[in-house]
């Protein structure tokens, strides 16, 4: 005979996969559930880093707001690595970020094999050779030390400067990007060059006779680009900075939303804000 125990526990067993089965299609519900995206992250919410710069912090803060405005939200921080920067869209930890110009996003694809690609350009902070003690190149004396970043991204811009302004000669057949101090052929004024990091291109510029700077920093120091370089980087070789993002993402519907919110009057009167109202930033659109 089957006690009541036994029916019970027999009708627990028939129940078993049936619950299951239910904890099965709530588990793929969730996971399919058109709010979310592939990164876990809300289908409204953009996550994005970017320089801890003030130029970079205060048009990401406007960013907000312009992406506000069209029905998501940007949630954003700031990072002062820029490999970190990089690693993080890698990984899908932020969707973009915002710190770098194009050379720099090739160049550390190459060296990292990473799938980064540029979104779309915001701006272009564009280079020149500046000097504290003489107004015009002529002015040099031979022998002059020329104050030049050492990051490969950058280190090349005063080489090809030099060779357009006839002072130096490069080797033939060079790639202009992978030019460095050792492809230099003729220096016939003996030219010197100190490698510096980035941050102290300013302050390097008091200890040299010209150095290596972009419009944003000869604007730091008092310089006016348009007025003060020795000589210009030309256009060709001039490289955007860019909003990043993963290459599967380029044309996501949130990469359209981040072009609409930072490609507009607001960021644009941000740059002139930010310098006085002088254009030393040139929109990328």
């Amino acid at each position: 005979m089957m006690t009541n125990r036994n029916i019970t526990r027999n009708t627990n067993r028939k129940k078993m996969p049936a619950l299951l089965l239910l904890v099965v299609i709530m588990l793929v519900s969730a996971c399919s559930s058109p709010g979310k995206g592939k990164d876990g992250e809300d289908g409204k919410t953009i996550k994005f880093a970017a320089a801890n710069i003030k130029l970079y912090e205060d048009t990401t803060k406007l960013l907000a707001a312009e992406v506000e405005k069209l029905g998501y939200k940007l949630e954003y921080t700031f990072i002062s690595d820029n490999t970190q920067l990089n690693e993080a869209v890698e990984s899908g930890e932020v969707f973009a970020n915002y710190h770098q110009h194009i050379a720099f996003l090739e160049e550390f694809n190459e060296l990292h094999k990473t799938h980064l690609v540029p979104a779309f350009n915001a701006f272009t902070d564009r280079s020149g050779l500046f000097s504290k003690k003489y107004n015009s190149l002529n002015e040099l004396p031979d022998g002059a030390t020329f104050s030049i970043p050492v990051d490969p991204f950058n280190n090349y811009r005063t080489f090809i400067m030099l060779q357009d302004a006839g002072l130096i000669k490069l080797k033939d057949g060079v790639e202009p990007v992978k030019v460095t101090v050792r492809d230099i052929v003729d220096n016939p004024h003996q030219f010197k060059f100190k490698e510096v990091d980035y941050t102290m291109l300013t302050r390097a510029l008091d200890d040299v006779d010209a150095g290596f700077l972009y419009a944003t920093l000869a604007a730091e120091v008092g310089l006016d680009y348009n007025d003060q370089a020795l000589v210009k980087e030309r256009e060709a070789f001039q490289s955007p900075d860019v909003i990043t993002v993963l290459e599967q993402n380029k044309d996501d519907e949130k990469t359209k939303i981040l072009q609409q919110a930072y490609q507009s009057e607001v960021i644009k009167q941000a740059f002139k804000d930010a310098y006085g109202g002088k254009d030393v930033l040139i929109p990328g659109w």
